[in-house]
């Protein structure tokens, strides 16, 4: 018993040397509640019966001398008992870990409804603000086109084409998001050159930062940094990295985007000179629908998804991302791609 070896069925006397039955009945049942004891005596008298179905849960009592027929039928009984008992217990710790199981999932179903919940508030308000601004410039040309200059007409379709762009990328987190749950993302893994790539979403975002006063620049060797990786996940990610950066970033900061080349991994970095990250903010970073401390700084739209993004397609592709932040010093996100194939 002390062993863990459960019991279903203890006989014993009641006049032994050295202890009586029902104390060593008491004992078992101290040890093994679920163990049913059969006492046997002709000598027991009813305060040692009594003490024995008080506290060591006897089944049966049996005077001595005992016949056959009636042992076995007491062992049998004893033993259907025991088994029945056990299996209800069984049933029992069953429905409780159901129910267990069905607390955790309605849980997680309301988390679930409420982040749905959140989003789609965030989502609707996202896309609200630029849809207005797209309304609005296009009713503008369309009614006083004649009498607008030039210069009004190509600033009214500037804040079309930022306003469309704003969208198409929140479009595009929604679908990366649905992708990434519903295992749907397709995904090429081969080795290949992320440059080209990386100076394509920094040339695009050199524009942008350009609208705040903010220099971005490209720091590494212009030589071939060879991973082992999808491109198009690349650019997705380097696209949310450097776009958080500079919506961020206050006007007249830099952004600093590097390509280093190690022995098993190539690192990207990205870092700004934005109000940096509490620590409460970077234990939440990569979650989902996540709206940290900090604002954007020209009120650009954040619907909390892009660095979520960014963590699971870096982990698709076997890669690793962090940051490192301190309030007021700045952001580094460090991204690493492995050379070659790792699994």
């Amino acid at each position: 018993l002390e062993n863990e070896h459960e019991i279903a069925l203890v006989i014993s006397d009641c006049i032994m040397p050295g202890m009586k039955g029902d104390e060593l009945l008491k004992r078992i049942h101290a040890l093994s509640p679920r163990t049913l004891n059969i006492l046997l005596t002709g000598q027991a008298n009813l305060e040692e019966v009594g003490n024995a179905i008080k506290y060591a849960k006897l089944f049966r009592y049996i005077a001595k001398p005992w016949q056959y027929d009636e042992l076995r039928l007491a062992i049998t009984e004893a033993l259907h008992s025991y088994i029945k008992e056990k299996k209800l217990e069984e049933f029992y710790e069953k429905i409780s870990e159901n129910s267990r199981e069905l607390q955790e999932q309605n849980e997680a179903l309301i988390k679930l409804n409420q982040q749905k919940n959140d989003f789609l508030s965030i989502a609707a308000h996202d896309l609200k603000n630029p849809l207005f601004v797209i309304q609005g410039a296009a009713d503008f040309i369309a009614g006083d086109y004649e009498k607008l200059s030039q210069e009004k007409v190509v600033e009214f379709a500037s804040m079309i084409s930022i306003s469309s762009h704003q969208m198409l990328a929140l479009l595009k987190n929604i679908l990366n998001v649905n992708a990434i749950e519903s295992g749907k993302m397709n995904i090429s893994l081969r080795q290949v050159d992320i440059l080209p790539t990386v100076r394509i979403v920094v040339d695009v975002y050199i524009e942008r930062a350009k609208t705040k006063n903010i220099t971005l620049q490209f720091q590494g060797e212009e030589k071939q940094y060879y991973a082992f990786v999808d491109n198009n996940l690349v650019h997705q990610i380097l696209d949310n990295l450097i776009s958080n950066a500079v919506k961020y970033s206050p006007h007249g900061k830099n952004i600093y985007v590097r390509l280093l080349q190690q022995e098993s991994i190539v690192r990207c970095e990205v870092q700004d000179e934005g109000p940096g990250l509490s620590e409460a903010d970077q234990q939440k970073l990569f979650c989902k629908f996540t709206r940290l401390t900090p604002e954007p700084t020209a009120q650009e739209n954040s619907t909390g998804l892009g660095l979520f993004i960014v963590k699971k397609l870096v982990e698709t592709m076997n890669g690793k991302v962090w940051c490192q932040s301190q309030l007021g010093q700045g952001t580094t996100f460090i991204v690493e791609f492995p050379v070659v194939n790792s699994k």
